[in-house]
């Protein structure tokens, strides 16, 4: 048995230096954040009621729901977005299966990739 020197159980490591963190903006990011208020547009009642009111990614969907969705599918958001969105509340579990479903329009929408 080999006992360990004193030496390398003693290292110091440095401390990183304070970085203040900083949001990179990103085209898709930029166009949400300088679009028409969100009150002009479709409200995105599914989206906010699946990822809640602070997060961004409802905010992503609503720019691909009125960008790149298919008119099919943004008709029928616009006519029972609401009231599927209500019937959300409190329901972790749909919320949950809501939130897999929306993900990939929200990835292509941060990659650029459209329909």
């Amino acid at each position: 048995m080999v006992a360990k020197s004193s030496n390398s159980m003693s290292r110091t490591t440095a401390r990183k230096v304070y970085k203040k963190p900083s949001v990179t903006k990103v085209a898709v990011l930029s166009a949400i954040a300088d679009d028409t208020p969100i009150s002009a547009a479709p409200t995105c009642w599914v989206a906010r009621a699946a990822f809640g009111e602070n997060d961004i990614r409802w905010m992503i969907f609503r720019a691909w729901l009125l960008d790149d969705a298919p008119a099919w599918f943004r008709s029928l958001y616009i006519d029972y977005g609401e009231t599927i969105g209500a019937s959300l509340v409190g329901r972790d579990n749909a919320r949950a299966v809501v939130r897999a479903l929306m993900m990939p329009a929200i990835n292509r929408k941060l990659r650029g990739q459209f329909n």
